[in-house]
């Protein structure tokens, strides 16, 4: 995974704000088809080939922010105007979930293990010894490794004593934990959303940006712009995204043109009574594990590819969903829209369209106040009402929160066992898989897609670093003022 600070996130936000800027302003299907050529100006050194290609990607990433499936319908002679004249006439989801810029895709060999010339051909050859297919052959003293026999187990990696073997990956296919991305025959890259739990980790790892969301943040711009009543439903991994307390963001989104602000914790909170009531239920019973079901990639892992852990998930709805219900029933005419951390939970919108209008990350929460020029640390506090009962709900952003929150509703829970699955990769989904056969040792197993938790999701801003110091800072903050 590649850091969050980069030249292509950069870039991208830097397309995200003037495009959303224009919306704002009236002058976006006048000014989009100038966009590419302003943001790339012919005095910039490309980092590509060229600044045409770079316009050209440029173009891509605009399409993207549109939520064009860039293989089914870009048409390179329609101009971006007309693009955005159709995002304006509809409304349905934009799935699946990822797109791919097959011209910014290139430049990653095939995945493999080459031998360095820090080979020093030694006389115990561990590499040669380990090698279960022979596909180690020595040539004038060195190591060398036969493609057409290597399996890239690794093994010659392991035992190498001057760590000469190294693996060359490539990026989007190592990081995807369920083998939903491959390079097709013409080299470029693949999603097969027959595979694909939406959890964006071949977004955030392509050095190349060539694996783009199909955003549906004109949707909730739409929303913003018509003067209807829309509910600004943060999750717990906000608060860290932005410098200042959640009570200068809640002004933000009321500046930025939300009605009002909910705080998803809320709906946690009932997330965590919903659950605790069930797990001690199977406690009881003895019906064996529960796993959490706040995380919607999580919930596509059990569909797609693990579902014989379909018993086993709680049939509580996610924080998300409870939020938007609560709402709902306070006010029918109320849209309501999810910010946070994932790209998956559009996915998960889209099975209740009933109550939940919208889904924005919150890299597209940043454009919107960076286009309406809105510095959060400026804003004066507003009022977040009686938090009281869900504040410890705020914790369902890190690894170990939604378990806390779940034991903490229940009586005595000292010998409630938990298993912690910080993050999906394919070791870990692996190891779920062997518990068809053999049950993990606890009763309650929290999942997180994300290492760390939803701090560490595809749609934040910052390093999880830097937000667990900014949360603490506000914590510390909080109880010097109570």
């Amino acid at each position: 995974m590649i850091d969050i600070n980069n030249q292509y996130t950069l870039m991208k936000r830097k397309i995200d704000t003037e495009v959303v800027r224009h919306f704002f302003n009236d002058t976006l299907i006048s000014e989009v088809d100038k966009l590419p050529i302003r943001i790339i100006p012919k005095d910039r050194v490309p980092s590509r080939c060229c600044i045409y290609k770079e316009r050209a990607l440029v173009r891509y990433r605009i399409l993207s922010l549109l939520g064009v499936d860039l293989e089914k319908d870009d048409d390179e002679l329609k101009p971006l105007s007309d693009y955005v004249k159709d995002v304006m006439e509809k409304d349905e989801p934009n799935l699946p979930l990822l797109t791919t810029i097959k011209s910014g895709c290139y430049g990653c060999p095939k995945d493999q293990y080459r031998v360095s010339d820090a080979c020093r051909g030694c006389f115990a050859r561990p590499c040669m010894a380990n090698c279960p297919k022979n596909a180690i052959v020595f040539i004038n003293g060195q190591a060398h490794i036969d493609e057409e026999r290597c399996i890239r187990c690794g093994k010659c990696m392991e035992v190498c004593p001057f760590h000469a073997v190294v693996h060359i990956p490539v990026p989007c296919e190592e990081a995807c934990p369920v083998g939903a991305i491959k390079k097709n025959e013409q080299g470029f890259v693949e999603v097969d959303h027959s595979k694909c739990i939406g959890c964006g980790k071949c977004v955030r790892s392509c050095p190349f940006g060539a694996i783009a969301e199909r955003s549906e943040l004109f949707k909730v711009l739409k929303m913003l712009k018509s003067g209807d009543k829309v509910v600004a439903m943060i999750a717990p991994a906000i608060e860290g995204q932005f410098p200042g307390s959640l009570a200068q963001i809640k002004a933000a989104l009321k500046k930025a043109g939300f009605s009002d602000v909910f705080e998803v914790a809320k709906g946690a909170e009932v997330t965590s009574v919903r659950e605790g009531e069930e797990l001690v239920e199977k406690i009881k019973e003895k019906k064996g594990y529960m796993t959490t079901s706040c995380c919607s990639s999580y919930m596509d892992l059990i569909e797609k590819h693990l579902p014989f852990l379909k018993d086993r998930y709680s049939d509580a709805y996610s924080p998300m969903a409870y939020s938007a219900e609560i709402c709902k029933k306070a006010d029918s005419s109320v849209k309501t829209v999810f910010i946070g951390p994932c790209l998956s939970k559009r996915v998960e919108a889209a099975k209740y369209p009933e109550i939940i209008d919208g889904v924005i990350t919150f890299a597209e929460l940043a454009a919107i106040f960076m286009a309406k020029d809105i510095d959060v640390m400026k804003m004066e506090a507003d009022d977040m009402g009686d938090t009281s009962s869900f504040e410890d709900c705020r914790e369902y952003a890190v690894s170990g929160g939604v378990a806390s929150c779940v034991l903490s509703r229940l009586g005595d829970s000292s010998s409630i066992r938990i298993l912690p699955i910080d993050g999906l990769d394919k070791k870990t989904v692996r190891l779920m898989n062997t518990w068809q056969k053999k049950a993990p040792d606890a009763d309650l197993v929290e999942v997180m897609c994300c290492q760390g938790g939803c701090i560490a999701g595809p749609g934040t801003i910052v390093k999880p670093q830097v937000a667990l110091r900014l949360r603490a800072a506000n914590k510390a903050a909080a109880a010097k003022k109570a």
